[in-house]
């Protein structure tokens, strides 16, 4: 009988310790309307803070690959705030070019890569000292980027002129242009670097580039208005935001089908996949919420509300 006692107590001892439960993070939002960032507790979905953001209309926000620095872009008045991710301060205002729109890390962390789809190019800040060392002519209207995984290749999808441009990160030259579809945006690349996901929202759907051959090799129909995109870690499934019709479409890679749509709230941006891939959270530009949907169930599990017009949404490292 004393054997049956033991299992109670050991789960006991875990969760007074913590380790039954899954670590708290941090999800930070940019509420373009409201020039705020919101930040909130993935674990209790609270609001920890709300922040200015430095600047004019707050689009996208992505953390540096050690989490110690949040880069929040502002199209409105085409700059980079950088903040202190542990104090939540201010560091310093970057300028940036026209509607400054997205910043991606090279993997090694060592360079930022910001596009600017009003000056139609990309800006390369070299990340520790913040000097901006290149400004390289893209296509038309470049909106987000992606790497190879060793860093040796960025991929820009231009979205005015329906091409993924691929730049050799040591030259900076151009090594391909690739036709990707009518207003490409949101893109992501597998682990094994074999294949890039990009949403081509004028197409309502996905396009599939094999990065090797340079070549666009299937078209995956989604929903209305494709917009953003995220690739589960293990990658079996793609998550797309459809703005169109409010809802994300989960593709099953190894099929490259859709197999669920998921209704959200309104004109859903941009997606972001916690660590394990358990959940997936998504910015509800129209409703000023976030959604938390659960990957295995396929369900919306929690609705936060935030400030006012959400788009970009990182997780803290």
């Amino acid at each position: 009988m004393k054997n049956l006692y033991r299992i109670p107590v050991l789960f006991l001892f875990l969760s007074l310790w913590g380790i039954s439960s899954a670590p708290a993070g941090e999800l930070w939002i940019t509420n373009q309307s409201s020039n705020t960032l919101s930040i909130i507790d993935t674990e209790t979905y609270q609001t920890l803070a709300t922040i200015p953001s430095g600047g004019s209309e707050p689009h996208n926000i992505t953390f540096s690959p050690d989490g110690k620095e949040a880069w929040v872009c502002h199209v409105g008045s085409n700059n980079v705030a950088v903040f202190d991710v542990s104090s939540r301060k201010l560091l310093m205002i970057l300028p940036g070019g026209k509607r400054a729109h997205a910043v991606t890390f090279t993997p090694d962390g060592r360079y930022a890569y910001l596009a600017n789809p009003g000056s139609n190019d990309v800006w390369v800040f070299e990340a520790a000292t913040k000097n901006l060392i290149k400004v390289i002519p893209v296509g038309q209207a470049p909106q987000l980027i992606t790497f190879s995984r060793d860093g040796k290749k960025a991929f820009v999808t231009n979205s005015k002129s329906e091409e993924v441009w691929v730049l050799d990160t040591t030259t900076y030259g151009v090594l391909a242009k690739i036709p990707a579809g009518r207003d490409v945006m949101g893109c992501g690349t597998t682990q094994d670097g074999r294949h890039l996901y990009v949403t081509a929202g004028g197409d309502n759907g996905v396009t599939l580039i094999d990065t090797l051959a340079y070549q666009n090799v299937k078209f995956i129909e989604t929903g209305l208005d494709t917009h953003g995109l995220v690739i589960s870690p293990d990658d079996k499934y793609v998550y797309v935001a459809n703005r169109g019709e409010n809802t994300v479409s989960v593709i099953d890679s190894s099929t490259n089908r859709v197999i669920q749509t998921i209704p959200v709230g309104k004109k859903p941006d941009i997606l972001t996949i916690s660590p394990d891939g358990h959940y997936v959270y998504v910015t509800n530009r129209l409703e000023d919420t976030i959604s938390v949907v659960d990957t295995v169930s396929r369900q919306v599990l929690k609705v936060i509300p935030v400030g006012k017009e959400p788009h970009g949404i990182a997780l803290k490292p």
